[in-house]
């Protein structure tokens, strides 16, 4: 077996790269759900789903006739809704 040796600058291009491919990787991994799923996910109808579909709330995907919506996409809708139980002692009254 042979070994080579390189720079530095070789080496730093190259953990790029590799994390870069890391990145591409867990991309592909995304879970996603379809409609029905989504709407368990979020715990509302499949008429409240559409609603925040067209309302722009959450993204979604259509491949011909079905509608997926990204896991991660979800949980970062509910995290932007997430009230302290210090925020609402604030509203009260």
């Amino acid at each position: 077996m042979d070994f080579k040796l390189i720079d530095n600058k070789d080496f730093n291009k190259l953990r790029a790269d590799i994390k870069n491919l890391n990145k591409v990787n867990k991309e592909l991994q995304e879970v996603w759900l379809n409609s029905e799923e989504a709407a368990m996910f979020l715990r509302v109808s499949k008429r409240t789903l559409i609603r925040y579909r067209e309302q722009g709330k959450i993204p979604f995907a259509k491949d011909s006739r079905m509608i997926w919506y990204k896991k991660s996409d979800l949980v970062s809708y509910l995290g932007s809704n997430y009230c302290s139980v210090e925020e609402l002692n604030k509203r009260a009254w």
